[in-house]
């Protein structure tokens, strides 16, 4: 059953994610899907992602079992208008961390085959150049978390 209770929803959003043969050093937190109106197709998740390791960690896809497809995006403003483009690989350095937020890189997810209502947790898989994809689990919400409750 993917609904959950709130708070159970929320604190598995706010763990971190990690496996020593998954993306090696690769930690996944604070994921939240932004919940879409009904009958829409899409939707945009949101993550932080942190390299604990001591070699780079290249990220060189992302599927989940819950969306039809899925893949990384950046939103870029261009004379003032918004365009969005596909993230083929995104490279971590040891010790840094890479915030997917709102009117920047995201997660695209499309045709879900789950009803994307609020609670839900769903699963996004980041494939990595080395290692087992790095399964995390994000919380769908309304509006943003808080920065408290990060």
């Amino acid at each position: 059953m993917n609904k959950l209770p709130a708070l159970a929803a929320a604190l598995a959003a706010l763990l971190p994610c990690a496996s020593l043969d998954a993306c090696e050093g690769l930690v996944a937190s604070s994921g939240w899907i932004r919940q879409p109106p009904p009958g829409m197709s899409h939707a945009a998740g949101y993550l932080t992602l942190s390299n604990e390791g001591q070699h780079a960690v290249v990220i060189d896809g992302v599927s989940s079992p819950d969306f039809a497809s899925a893949m990384l995006h950046e939103t870029r403003y261009n004379d003032g208008r918004a365009q969005m483009r596909h993230v083929h690989t995104l490279e971590i350095a040891p010790g840094e961390h890479v915030e997917a937020r709102p009117g920047g890189l995201h997660l695209m997810l499309m045709q879900p085959r789950v009803e994307l209502a609020s609670d839900v947790l769903v699963e996004v898989d980041i494939a990595c150049s080395t290692g087992e994809p790095l399964a995390t689990w994000l919380v769908v919400r309304r509006t943003p978390p808080s920065p408290a409750s990060d």
